[in-house]
């Protein structure tokens, strides 16, 4: 019985170790004040896109009513819009289970507009944000995200985003490891070589 504990513990710990998937942050310091943002975290499996209204990438800025700087701002491109009111598209090259990030400083409630998409475009939840000033957003548990749209137009100065944090799915790999490993315990318990 001792044996099986072990053995169990090691499988568990090894398959556990194999399939933690990291989760990475972008906190938007990693380039200067004034970049435009497409392909720059690429490596990190997540690209920017020019929104569908104002057609300018996201650029790298700073916002005394966020928390942290710098921040990813939309580049409104009309005279009447204010330098944070914009939109912008976020896509995930490999699909993740867990999107967070900051927004703000919203003047209203309700006047954003996030959209969550599927690696295939279909959509999954249409969301906004729920407080004036900043707004923590949290997706998860909806199945694979591939698309974000960003849209802070119709918010007085309009908003912006930091902190993007994120979690890939696990490889298939992973998954077939941790497989094996249970497989192995019950074939040898089975057999009560153990």
């Amino acid at each position: 019985m001792k044996k099986l504990i072990m053995i169990c513990a090691i499988i568990i710990g090894v398959a556990g170790l194999a399939s933690a998937a990291p989760t990475y942050l972008i906190t938007f310091d990693e380039f200067p004040i004034g970049t435009m943002i497409s392909n720059q975290y690429a490596g990190l499996g997540v690209v920017f896109h020019p929104g569908d209204v104002t057609s300018g990438l996201p650029i790298i800025d700073w916002d005394s009513g966020m928390p942290t700087q710098p921040i990813l701002r939309p580049q409104g491109e009309a005279a009447a819009l204010w330098n944070y009111q914009g939109d912008f598209w976020i896509q995930f090259t490999t699909p993740v289970i867990e999107v967070q990030f900051d927004s703000g400083h919203w003047d209203a409630v309700g006047n954003g507009v996030i959209n969550v998409y599927d690696p295939a475009w279909n959509p999954l939840a249409s969301l906004s944000n729920t407080t004036t000033g900043v707004n923590v957003t949290n997706i998860s548990g909806m199945g694979p995200v591939g698309y974000i749209y960003f849209n802070s137009i119709n918010d007085g100065a309009g908003a912006d985003l930091d902190n993007l944090g994120f979690t890939p799915i696990p490889a298939p790999g992973t998954i077939l490891l941790g497989s094996i490993g249970i497989s192995l315990v019950g074939w040898l318990r089975r057999r009560r070589t153990l």
